[in-house]
């Protein structure tokens, strides 16, 4: 790959059901992104050829997730060029680093993708009843959303994961290169405070690096399902204790009319 050609960062999940979900509408997705956009197929005059276009399927190496994407793409008409790259070596992240944009199915890929500064599409294969009870409690599912209480990484829940919704998201943000900036302005200071890391004692430490010259680094405390599961619980007794007040007053207003 170089520097001019635009990439595409697709994780499908690690488990073969999240895959399963995932792989055709990505697929036809970006199928139908790169027939608008690119050369010969675009009705631009300007569109870059075909081969400026790479997508960037992230696995987990030896998961079933990794072996269905595999065989999906070996058997399906993947539009364009795919590049496999794995957790290995970190090459993930090396491909976030590199990509344009992200397709990540659930995890704690967002997190590090919001730390590498990769606009991305949260996708969650959710049943319709747990759809409900997140919409009621917390609205967002993505960590990293519900830590900045902000829809900053478009979430597709379900049927909302369809391949036209996929396009037109990624010929809105290829046609709008501050996509990346934007988004992160909105994370602010909140990505630090989904970082799983405890604070290094500064009295002791003034460098600025994670790993440490002494080798040591940082103490991993908690992970990023951790800090949602956490803020979930914080939003459902706020909601619950609203309800308790509002109760409350209406006794009040009862006893008082009596």
């Amino acid at each position: 790959m170089n520097d001019d050609q635009t990439v595409i960062y697709f994780a499908p999940g690690n488990e073969f059901k999240e895959a399963q979900f995932t792989a055709e509408n990505t697929r036809k997705g970006i199928k139908e992104f790169l027939l608008k956009y690119s050369s010969p197929t675009s009705l631009s005059p300007k569109a870059r050829p075909l081969d400026d276009f790479v997508t960037v399927i992230s696995v987990h190496a030896g998961s079933a997730g990794e072996q269905y994407i595999r065989e999906f793409v070996s058997t399906s008409d993947w539009h364009g060029k795919v590049v496999f790259v794995t957790n290995e070596d970190n090459e993930h992240l090396n491909a976030m680093c590199a990509a344009d944009f992200g397709i990540i199915h659930d995890g704690q890929m967002i997190s590090s993708a919001a730390a590498c500064h990769l606009p991305t599409m949260g996708v969650f294969n959710m049943r319709m009843n747990d759809q409900y009870y997140n919409e009621l409690f917390n609205r967002w599912w993505n960590d990293m959303n519900i830590i900045a209480d902000n829809n900053v990484y478009p979430e597709m829940i379900g049927g909302q994961f369809w391949f036209g919704k996929i396009a037109d998201t990624l010929g809105e943000w290829y046609l709008n290169p501050d996509t990346r900036y934007t988004m992160i302005r909105k994370f602010d200071s909140f990505v630090a405070e989904g970082m799983s890391y405890k604070p290094i004692d500064r009295s002791l430490v003034s460098t600025r690096d994670i790993i440490l010259s002494d080798g040591q680094a940082y103490d991993t405390y908690v992970d990023p399902f951790t800090v949602a599961t956490n803020k979930i619980w914080e939003d459902m007794q706020a909601y619950d204790m609203v309800g308790e007040r509002l109760h409350s007053h209406e006794a009040i207003r009862a006893r008082v009319q009596i």
